[in-house]
């Protein structure tokens, strides 16, 4: 009786560590289709200039101004909140700088 609760002590805790890690790994992982074409690997220079709009509304080919965030924060010292209110969407960059133009994304929220 003793060896078979050990065992099954194992089992039970071996199964508890793989659900413990396939969770991890699922909320860690990347969505699969970020919003507005947006990848991990996109810089804040390239989010701000998909998310630009043209210079001179009556002459697109003028160029275009960059998608400045609505608002943004560094709450926690290591990462930069860009919030784009327009898009119901938030962008956590690698970098607590809001001048660092080569940081990546961390993080994507998107509102409801």
């Amino acid at each position: 009786m003793n060896k078979l609760f050990k065992t099954l002590s194992f089992v039970f805790i071996v199964m508890l560590i793989a659900l413990a890690f396939a969770q991890a790994r699922q909320a860690t992982a990347a969505p699969k289709d970020l919003p507005y074409g947006l990848t991990l690997q996109n810089t804040r220079a390239s989010v701000e200039q998909n998310s630009g709009h043209p210079r001179v509304y009556h002459a697109p080919q003028a160029g275009w101004a960059p998608g400045l965030p609505d608002s943004g924060s560094s709450p926690d010292y290591t990462h930069y909140w860009a919030v784009y209110k327009r898009f119901d969407v938030t962008i956590i960059y690698n970098s607590p700088s809001p001048t660092d133009q080569n940081a990546t994304i961390a993080d994507i929220v998107v509102s409801e």
